[in-house]
């Protein structure tokens, strides 16, 4: 856990724009669906892409974002150059969303952490050597991803409590993060200064996300104000490390 909680930390920090996705899990969850729907939709539609339509149902569906939230987010994705849009060839009022090579880029940078871990687990599966000899790896890992976003259970729905807080407040990723590594090392919490600096975020922000987890029981504050984990926090970041690497399991498959 200790190495695949490491990763995770280093692939938070980013240029801000990039932090202000990734700060917020339900917008980094959206950044996976554009990316993981267009795959599925180059494999199994007509034109390929995903649109604003296909999008804000699914959010709807599940209660995720809002309308406002999903524009906000798409329009931080086209800034970031993660996005492009292309015009239906019959109708020109209709466009979808297609990544970029920057958002592929993007991916290929994060999968190392993913098939790592899962290597260190499963070695016989060999998903490290897949992802540098197979050249579709990572669209069919996303397409089928993608399929199940659509028609499962998101993983965030699977742990609410957790990730009620974890998930969908923005900077809680960045405060369980550290905290987590400090508790695994048994080395003193960076101080909030050092914190925010690190992955984009305000000193205001990482002291609101520690009262917030103080009070929902994921942190321990000792006199100074220094937040430590709590067996609550161990258990349920565990748990959700497991579940989330499951899913990686499923799709990460030979051709």
């Amino acid at each position: 856990m200790r190495e695949y909680t490491v990763a995770i930390a280093r692939f938070r920090e980013a240029p801000r724009l990039i932090n202000k996705l990734m700060a917020s899990e339900t917008r980094f969850r959206l950044t996976a669906y554009v990316f993981c729907f267009a795959a599925y939709y180059e494999r199994h539609g007509p034109h390929g892409g995903v649109t604003y339509t296909q999008l804000l149902e699914l959010c709807a569906r599940r209660e995720e974002l809002s309308p406002r939230l999903l524009k906000t987010t798409l329009t931080l994705l086209k800034l970031a150059g993660f996005i492009k849009t292309l015009r239906h060839p019959s109708d020109r009022r209709s466009k979808s969303y297609h990544p970029t090579p920057r958002m592929v880029d993007f991916v290929k940078s994060w999968m190392p952490h993913a098939v790592n871990a899962l290597d260190a687990v499963q070695p016989d599966m060999r998903r490290a050597q897949m992802l540098a000899e197979d050249p579709d790896f990572i669209r069919r890992f996303a397409a089928a991803a993608g399929h199940e976003h659509a028609t499962g259970i998101p993983l965030i729905d699977r742990m609410p409590e957790f990730t009620c807080f974890f998930g969908k407040r923005e900077g809680a990723i960045p405060v369980v993060l550290a905290v987590m590594l400090s508790d695994i090392n048994g080395t003193p919490l960076p101080s909030r200064a050092r914190i925010a600096k690190r992955f984009g975020l305000s000193k205001t922000q990482v002291s609101n996300m520690i009262a917030e987890g103080s009070r929902l029981g994921f942190f321990a504050t000792d006199e100074t104000g220094a937040p430590r984990a709590t067996t609550y926090l161990r258990d349920s970041y565990g748990r959700f490390i497991s579940i989330e690497l499951a899913f990686y399991a499923r799709h990460m498959r030979p051709a």
